[in-house]
């Protein structure tokens, strides 16, 4: 029986940095039913059961994490009156804080336990435009989201094909306007789909029919209709970005889980990683940043081979020690039989 599975996408930018992401997961469908079971309860932490009943309140990882910052300056939080995540606001900062904290752990228990796998496209604008670009202002031929969705969807077809499976994409509304409309941007994701999936436009190694057989539709979906599976969605796309962005010791437990969960193309990561070939698609390749890198590491290389010599001709001279010291040990040892006699 043919496995079918869905992926959820969302998108998330950095504008300090200038570095944009769509980003998501892979989960079969039959396990949806127990995954909105999860977040559902991951929700209680934040609202209790009558607030949620009546109010339907909508997960967000950059309100939930205004509120955790702005946790001891309330004036500071600037999200709408109506927002679900402006009565945590009103919390006493412990509480705001044991919250948040309790969240992230629940959703990085969901992640090591549920059989999900991550997909992402991480997008540096100034470095994309800086080499691409001439002069540097031109307008790209594609958009991002264009550009980022042609890497996730060839990432979800191999691994459809991989899995024996087909799928679905479910993807977060950009904006209110009617996809009627021409200015829709939801519209144009959709026309990028269709001819990503018509023509293989943009692959790099998948025929449009491997594309066809595997992936059968693309849903857009508003946040308002409050689909558990796209808000888990937006937390893995706003922190992949700060992952990206984070020095190895300030990443967090739930960064490294979703960056663990990430697509490696089936092979085991201890073996082969190969995750930047296919779940974690980094644009562009920094040529010039591996070439420092690789730099770096000749001297370190460099480095712990002088130290290794060094090391030996130490334990050398220390052997050759240890043998003067112990002829001198033994010339102390007549002498005092000498003295004796």
């Amino acid at each position: 029986m043919t496995a079918k599975y869905t992926l959820f996408l969302d998108e998330s930018e950095d504008r300090k940095n200038n570095i944009f992401c769509i980003a998501g997961f892979i989960i079969k469908n039959d396990d949806l039913m127990n995954l909105d079971n999860k977040i559902s309860t991951i929700k209680e932490i934040l609202w209790d059961k009558s607030y949620i009943e009546n109010n339907n309140p909508i997960l967000h990882s950059t309100e939930l994490n205004s509120v955790y910052k702005n946790k001891n300056n309330p004036k500071k939080y600037n999200y709408a009156k109506n927002s679900a995540h402006r009565k945590l606001i009103a919390e006493d900062p412990d509480t705001i804080s044991s919250k948040y904290k309790q969240v992230y752990q629940e959703l990085s228990i969901l992640i090591k336990g549920m059989n999900i796998t991550i997909l992402s496209c991480i997008i540096d604008k100034n470095k994309f435009k800086d080499y691409y670009c001439i002069p540097p202002n031109e307008k790209l031929l594609d958009d991002w989201y264009e550009i980022a969705m042609q890497k996730i969807l060839e990432s979800f077809t191999h691994f459809l094909f991989t899995n024996k499976g087909i799928g679905s994409v479910i993807y977060e509304a950009r904006d209110t306007v009617s996809m009627n409309q021409y200015s829709s941007l939801d519209n144009k994701m959709l026309n990028n789909y269709c001819k990503f999936k018509v023509n293989g436009k943009g692959s790099e190694y998948l025929s449009s029919r491997t594309i066809i057989n595997h992936i059968r539709f693309f849903n857009i979906i508003a946040k308002k209709e409050n689909n558990l599976g796209l808000q888990l969605a937006d937390f893995i796309a706003f922190n992949y970005i700060k992952w990206f962005t984070s020095d190895e010791n300030k990443r967090t437990e739930f960064m490294k889980k979703i960056h663990q969960a990430t697509y490696n193309g089936s092979h085991k990561i201890p073996e082969k990683d190969l995750r930047e070939n296919f779940g974690l698609r980094i644009l562009p390749y920094d040529y010039s940043k591996i070439q420092t890198l690789k730099s770096e590491l000749k001297k370190i290389k460099k480095s712990k081979k002088n130290l290794q010599n060094n090391y030996n001709k130490l334990d050398k001279k220390l052997t050759r020690i240890k043998i003067e010291k112990n002829v001198l040990n033994e010339k102390y040892i007549e002498l005092l039989k000498k003295q004796e006699n």
